[in-house]
């Protein structure tokens, strides 16, 4: 009996390995010693340039991943989701008061300046309804990230992490439905 056989392979069955570009929901892949798995999937769509993010799940944790690509590369961003309040400035105040945050912000210590703002459309797992929203990108000197998002007129969230590399994610495996 041939392994194809005994593991119940077809002969013309075909496997596609998992990506970080392929995940879909129930998906699950390890990072950073942890395995985590896929919970939600949105795309963001910046007038024409798209962006895809996982929402990823390890027992109470949930991370983001984010992934935006410019012309062929692909840059992938890890985030975790932050309470506005913990950031030292008003910025929702801020942007109620000025239509723009603070230039600059900081959280748990480290100092951040803007890099750019950006307006858009947000698509909750691949539905067509659209919610728009404005987004502002902060960097700290030593590479670190924090995003600032607004829906409608006093609907905020804020998002703190890094720049990360694909090969940083492994053993990408189907799931269950979530």
């Amino acid at each position: 009996m041939g392994l194809k056989k005994f593991w119940g392979k077809q002969d013309d069955e075909v496997y596609e390995e998992q990506t970080l570009s392929t995940m879909e929901k129930g998906d699950l892949v390890d990072f950073d010693l942890k395995t985590w798995q896929v919970i939600g999937y949105n795309t963001y769509d910046y007038d024409g340039f798209i962006t895809r993010e996982w929402e990823l799940r390890c027992a109470d944790d949930v991370r983001f991943l984010e992934a935006a690509e410019d012309d062929g590369r692909v840059e992938w961003t890890w985030t975790r989701r932050i309470d506005l309040q913990q950031i030292e400035e008003d910025v929702s105040g801020t942007i109620i008061e000025k239509d723009d945050p603070p230039p600059d912000v900081s959280f748990e210590g480290r100092h951040y300046g803007a890099v750019e703002s950006s307006a858009g459309l947000q698509r909750r797992g691949g539905d067509e309804r659209a919610r728009e929203f404005v987004s502002w990108s902060y960097e700290s000197k030593e590479g670190r990230l924090l995003f600032i998002l607004q829906w409608g007129e006093r609907d905020f969230a804020a998002y703190e992490g890094a720049c990360v590399e694909e090969y940083q994610f492994t053993d990408i495996l189907p799931g269950g439905k979530v």
